[in-house]
């Protein structure tokens, strides 16, 4: 079987040299049909902003031909998985030093389009931040608390991708770690169905499904059969350093949860050829290359990646042997980069470098290879043909502490772990902007429908549309917070004057835990967990403590009465 090749995209280079300056030029003198517009604008909820005339001139140039005939966008949702919100390439210092970090194709992205410096998840945890995206609804209203399975009852319930494949009338798409729901009518992700649990329609038109890094690894075959990814190891051979044959999955293995190269996770065996962000980065282009012409389209593009194990190849981790990357926060010379320790260098002095697991040098190389992956699908779109009428969106589904305050992983209300990433572009887009003020991930959904002319939202949606902020000069916040929670804490997030003798606008959150569950991973400076108290607030002004390392909750209890009502129902009030 032949395995495609990274080669054509790892020289990344000028990023995007033939964008269309099409995107820049909005003519408007195309025909305003008051009437469809009225019957196409979103009135999601009590959220929506009335439109400027500046958005309705940039609306009608987009979405609608010269002779009037109504033109949707393509939609391009480039996700990853536990992305850290200050590892995007454009903050080039940290607390603790700089960061050499280089993702050109974001650069080109921030150029290009809008950039989120406060983008929130509805919460930090992967399953339950994707329901609450596919459903349009906050994290308590989808009942998907954790990363178990979905119940059954959402079976019944209506998604995003639905709405816009049936009432937008979009061929919807999705490849890789999707985290949803497993037994999709149409789409499964395993061919078996031992427990008959029932069905559903997630929405989409065509899927390449596949599972996560360790599942890939661990799962059996016989249980979970016909998994994308799996089988696609299973059916290949590659060669080890001593030129003998083995399975790429028992390579696989050996690389994610293995001893390395004793179990076969060699240079040679574990290349970018099958590794799983580019094995979802294919299956991307797959599916464009067999969508139906003549139609708007939408593509989730769920790379697995940088998600724990951190594993590079042996080229990723020979890109970033030779910078020195920042320790993490009140924990120095914790996840270190192995391949520069001198004990590594002194047991494999004149070999060949071996792939490398964990530290932050190759949580860097993920994502400096997810950034030429991501850039040459964008330009698969380009060469379609198709990238003047695309919405291209990228983001994580959560963020990464990555050692911070001893803590690594997810599932904490610290902003490294509680925020993203955001990029957005395409036609009528501003270009150059910063947006930052606080946005929730969960009014993707909603600006999904916004583009594609959706004016219907199903029983309980919430989700808004982010749409003013990226076609207005001046931005306004489609929600007045946002939100978030795991298990043991909610929060929430507002902008506000920073006193009544400072105007200046900045981003207060506050923190509700119910047990000291809730405060994994606190900075050493949070006030302490009160011993026997059914409640703890905190709370930290993330404009200019983005570390949360400053709390304000023994300063600003006018700010804490503020924003108590904000939070769900039976927290802290």
């Amino acid at each position: 079987m032949k395995i495609s090749s990274l080669a054509a995209v790892a020289a990344v280079g000028t990023l995007l040299p033939t964008l269309s300056a099409s995107q820049e030029e909005q003519s408007s003198s195309l025909r305003k049909d008051s009437e469809q517009r009225e019957r196409r604008q979103l009135n999601l909820n009590q959220f929506h902003d009335p439109r400027s005339e500046f958005i309705k001139q940039q609306t009608d140039a987009m979405q609608y031909n010269s002779d009037g005939a109504w033109r949707p966008p393509n939609i391009l949702f480039l996700l990853l998985d536990q992305w850290r919100p200050d590892w995007d390439g454009q903050h080039k210092n940290t607390r603790t030093g700089p960061l050499p970090l280089n993702m050109p194709f974001l650069d080109e992205m921030r150029r290009r389009g809008t950039q989120f410096t406060q983008a929130y998840v509805p919460s930090p945890f992967c399953g339950p931040s994707r329901a609450c995206l596919a459903f349009g609804k906050e994290y308590d209203a989808t009942g998907v608390m954790d990363n178990k399975r979905w119940s059954v009852d959402h079976t019944q319930w209506t998604t995003v991708y639905k709405l816009l494949r049936d009432e937008g009338n979009y061929h919807t798409m999705s490849c890789g770690k999707d985290d949803f729901y497993e037994w999709d009518y149409n789409f499964p992700k395993y061919a078996n169905n031992p427990h008959n649990m029932p069905l559903m329609d997630l929405g989409f038109a065509d899927a390449i499904r596949s599972d996560g890094k360790v599942r890939v690894a661990k799962d059996a075959d016989e249980l979970f059969k016909d998994e994308a990814y799996r089988t696609y190891l299973n059916g290949i051979t590659v060669r080890k350093d001593d030129g003998t044959d083995i399975n790429a999955r028992q390579a696989y293995k050996g690389c994610m949860i293995g001893k390395g190269v004793p179990d076969g996770c060699d240079a040679s065996s574990f290349q970018n050829e099958i590794y799983p962000d580019d094995f979802v980065r294919d299956k991307a282009i797959e599916l464009l290359h067999r969508k139906p012409d003549g139609k708007p389209w939408f593509m989730q593009v769920n790379f697995p990646g940088p998600h724990p194990p951190i594993v590079s190849t042996s080229r990723m981790a020979a890109s970033v042997l030779e910078r020195k990357w920042p320790d993490p926060i009140n924990n120095p010379g914790v996840m270190r980069c192995p391949q520069q320790t001198q004990k590594f260098k002194l047991s494999n002095r004149g070999q060949i470098l071996p792939p490398q697991i964990d530290g932050r040098c190759n949580y860097a190389a993920e994502l400096e290879n997810l950034d030429a992956l991501m850039h040459s699908i964008v330009k698969h779109v380009e060469e379609m043909g198709e990238l003047d009428n695309t919405i291209v969106i990228v983001a994580g589904d959560h963020g990464e502490n990555l050692g911070d305050n001893k803590a690594s992983g997810k599932g904490m209300p610290w902003h490294a772990a509680v925020s993203t990433p955001l990029f957005i572009m395409g036609p009528g887009v501003r270009h150059g902007r910063v947006h930052e003020g606080p946005v929730s991930t969960l009014d993707l959904g909603g600006t999904w429908l916004d583009y594609a002319g959706v004016n219907t939202l199903a029983p309980g949606m919430t989700t808004a549309s982010l749409r003013s902020i990226l076609l207005q000069e001046k931005s306004i916040p489609r929600r007045p917070y946002v939100s978030s929670g795991y298990l043991e804490w909610r929060t929430v997030i507002k902008e506000m004057p920073t006193s009544l003798e400072d105007p200046t606008p900045t981003s207060y959150k506050l923190i509700c835990a119910r047990s000291p569950k809730g405060m994994k991973g606190a900075p050493k400076t949070a006030t302490p967990y009160p011993a026997g108290a059914q409640w703890h607030i905190m709370l930290y002004d993330v404009t200019r403590d983005p570390d949360d390392l400053e709390p304000l909750d023994q300063l600003r209890p006018d700010v804490i009465a503020e924003l108590l009502p904000l939070l769900p129902e039976g927290w802290c009030r």
